[in-house]
């Protein structure tokens, strides 16, 4: 049986091996993808396209499953970063007790120069995020923009301001190309030149 007991050893070493060097490729996958992420959002020119909004109760931060998930077009549906200025077209539907399902009637647009930006990296094991917060000072009203950008470029913004419940988005980051605007971003005289 002694004679056995080295042999036994040699292949349960070489049977954990290839889980380990597996387990090792994974975390630097994750690790190649977040950098790729934080990438995106170091440049400060970033759109995020949403394609899920979902209506919260009258709590600041909630979790997408916590009201109706509502399906929205990632083409009409945006945030967007450029440097410190903020522009987005978001559909509103109401808080999670008196869902509204008016996009098109209610929906929330803004371009305006952020007042602050945090952006912090959290640590969740080998899937780090990025909580990036910003706020907006408007001439009647502020804004809180809250996003968990998690290492695969999902994100998650919550949205809430003095007016609103808030609502949150499910969306996907990229990168801002230096050529791509939106209209919302475009000055009067731009938008002029482009009817003619």
């Amino acid at each position: 049986m002694k004679n056995y007991l080295p042999f036994i050893f040699i292949a349960i070493l070489l049977y954990s091996f290839p889980s380990i060097s597996s387990g090792q490729k994974r975390s630097a996958r994750f690790e190649a993808e977040f950098q790729k992420t934080f990438q995106i959002v170091n440049s400060d020119r970033f759109m995020i396209r949403f394609f899920i909004a979902t209506p919260t109760g009258q709590t600041f931060v909630a979790t997408p499953s916590e009201g109706p998930n509502v399906t929205i077009d990632p083409e009409q549906c945006y945030l967007e970063i450029q440097d410190s200025l903020v522009s987005g077209r978001l559909p509103y539907f109401g808080n999670g007790s008196h869902w509204v399902p008016r996009p098109g009637q209610d929906s929330l647009r803004f371009n305006y120069i952020l007042f602050s930006r945090t952006v912090k990296i959290l640590p969740r094991g080998n899937k780090k995020s990025i909580a990036y917060q910003i706020s907006i000072l408007t001439k009647d009203n502020i804004l809180f923009l809250h996003m968990d950008i998690r290492y695969d470029g999902t994100c998650y913004l919550y949205y809430n301001d003095q007016k609103r419940y808030p609502i949150s988005y499910t969306g996907n980051i990229y990168p801002l190309e230096k050529k791509e605007q939106h209209p919302l971003n475009t000055s009067p005289s731009e938008n002029q030149a482009k009817k003619i």
